[in-house]
């Protein structure tokens, strides 16, 4: 293998294929009824392939990168951050409710990843917050924290 992008994805393609063969064990179920082992053994596929593909792509790749070379010119202070507003985002999600958490959630990441106007910001805020809500409260069913506004 030329690189470790290459080892890597050789690492998770087993991980995706072992997700997908023990959730079989669960039931897959149908289509129309899937069982306990349909999402698991669908996401365990979705791994295997998302790794397959990178692992092709790399093999057009010229020179080796050592594990250095992996982690030279990350953005740390923005990814710390992001983990710290995931965890505020778990904290605050019963208080304030699905959607207003999501809301500010997602609003800050748009600004903080890829700083975007405002507008676009807010836009990608509300549909987010919005569509996810619609997913999983009217479509799904799930039951959503309403938080302290009721909604």
């Amino acid at each position: 293998m030329k690189n470790n992008e290459q080892r890597s994805s050789v690492f998770w393609i087993a991980v995706g294929l072992a997700i997908a063969l023990y959730s079989k064990k669960y039931g897959l179920g149908t289509l129309s009824s899937p069982g306990p082992g349909f999402v698991p053994f669908l996401s365990g596929l979705a791994i295997a392939l998302l790794a397959l593909v990178v692992f092709f792509q790399q093999r057009h790749r010229k020179g080796k990168e050592s594990l250095k070379d992996l982690w030279v010119q990350r953005k740390w202070p923005t990814v710390l951050l992001v983990m710290g507003v995931l965890v505020l985002y778990t904290i605050f999600l019963r208080s304030l409710g699905f959607l207003l958490t999501t809301f500010l959630l997602l609003a800050f990441l748009y600004r903080a990843m890829e700083p975007l106007s405002w507008g676009k910001v807010f836009f990608g805020a509300i549909i987010g917050a919005l569509g996810s809500y619609a997913i999983f409260q009217l479509w799904l069913q799930a039951q959503l924290p309403e938080g302290i506004f009721g909604f």
